[in-house]
């Protein structure tokens, strides 16, 4: 910056007066300094958010006025339980040194921002925090730690819900953010400076909704728990393990419009985007290595030509630590399924929640224990592709793709209600 404008932001004329005999003006001028507005601004965040592909996100380091809600990171998600994010903060007064501030003591707070939805006549909730920090691995149960990837100067812990760091010689502070690991849970993050009354509030962070869809079947060879192929469509010929495939794809295009519509932090993953095999265990495995709250395996039933309806699996209560949950989601993917197809079928058939023993829905592969169970799972027969009726339905109907489309859309939108209502 110039000499010039810094001088002009000083300068007040205290008097000016003509003197009578030389006739010249002659102006008293004071230099006067501006009013010590504090100002806090989220600079920079870290890390990278990468995206469903393992791509760097463009901006993502980029801060954001509030109400954006930037995206928090999991992290090992089965070992630490946690969610996080590092916030760089710039500390600084107009007209002021860069390093005016530097020593004075910043105390960092938030608050929630979750809101749960409600159903229509009832009173709307107050914000609130989803989840227990006490969950999270030791090291990361404080609201607030030192950052790692950020230099930090003079961090300290107030108690488990404050911290508090000191301004650097450059003007910047940080810290790392910590969230118990579900779906949109948020905060407000607001910094207090050492000497100032009121606090500032900064930037907003919300873990992001994860969701795993997993294709059922595929390939030419059977693996552990997952055949190539079981079902076969009545007249059209088509594999089980292709229209499952199709409807996985076309459920997270879904998924990813209304992440954009509806300006979500939501990361959907598959577990096969091709003619591709996997082993049960790996399925469930990537749900637990991506940290998701949901997985979906989407099958379609075949039996004996006749048989119909649309059902979903969980696993049996006696092996399954959060057997409520998983029949909570099983319910809203049966009911919504139900519906898209029954407003196209009057035949349609709802045969229900049922039980069994799926490697894909095996907790121990899923990372759920009883102490923690994040992850929510359900395994989806769409219909009995083998039933005449069915296969003109899904795929020989001149509106066949527009019916799959309308039951891919019902699927998504049951699996963000899910994760904005569950537990």
């Amino acid at each position: 910056m110039s000499t010039a404008p810094a001088r002009a932001l000083y300068r007040r004329i205290a008097n000016s007066v003509t003197s009578p005999i030389t006739n010249i003006r002659r102006r008293e001028v004071l230099l006067d300094r501006p009013a010590d507005v504090l100002h806090a601004d989220a600079v920079e965040l870290a890390p990278e958010i990468l995206d469903e592909d393992g791509e760097v996100v463009d901006g993502s380091t980029e801060s954001q006025a509030i109400p954006h809600k930037h995206p928090m990171v999991k992290v090992e998600p089965a070992t630490n339980r946690i969610a996080h994010r590092e916030v760089k903060v710039r500390v600084w007064s107009e007209g002021r040194p860069d390093d005016h501030h530097a020593g004075r003591t910043v105390t960092w707070s938030m608050a929630p921002l979750f809101v749960r939805p409600v159903e229509e006549g009832e009173e709307e909730s107050d914000p609130a925090f989803r989840g227990d920090w006490a969950q999270a691995a030791a090291g990361h149960r404080d609201r607030f730690e030192a950052p790692a990837e950020f230099a930090a100067s003079g961090f300290s812990r107030i108690d488990q819900e404050q911290a508090t760091t000191t301004v650097n010689a450059t003007g910047h502070t940080a810290i790392r953010v910590n969230l118990p690991p579900i779906a949109f849970n948020a905060a407000r993050i607001s910094v207090q400076l050492e000497g100032e009354e009121a606090a500032v509030e900064l930037i907003d962070l919300e873990v992001p909704g994860i969701i795993v869809i997993d294709p059922g079947h595929g390939g030419e060879t059977d693996r552990p728990s997952s055949s190539a192929n079981n079902a076969t469509s009545h007249t059209s010929g088509i594999l089980e393990k292709d229209l499952a495939l199709d409807f996985g794809l076309r459920v997270r295009t879904a998924l990813r419009a209304l992440r954009v519509g509806e300006d979500r932090n939501l990361w959907v993953h598959l577990t096969r985007d091709d003619d591709t095999n996997i082993a049960g265990a790996e399925r469930a495995n990537l749900g637990r290595d991506v940290g998701a709250d949901v997985l979906v395996s989407i099958h379609f039933n075949g039996f004996n030509g006749v048989a119909r309806g649309t059902e979903t699996l969980v696993r049996r209560r006696s092996d399954n630590v959060n057997y409520d949950e998983d029949v909570a989601l099983a319910q809203r993917l049966n009911d919504a399924v139900y519906g898209a197809i029954l407003a196209r079928d009057e035949g349609a058939i709802d045969r229900g929640i049922k039980e069994r023993q799926l490697a894909v829905l095996s907790d121990g592969d899923l990372g759920n224990t009883a102490a923690h169970h994040p992850l929510r799972s359900a395994l989806l027969e769409v219909e009995f592709i083998d039933n005449e009726t069915v296969d003109e339905l899904l795929s020989i109907n001149e509106n066949h793709e527009q019916v799959r489309q309308e039951i891919a859309d019902a699927i998504a939108n049951a699996l963000v209600d899910d994760l904005m209502k569950s537990s």
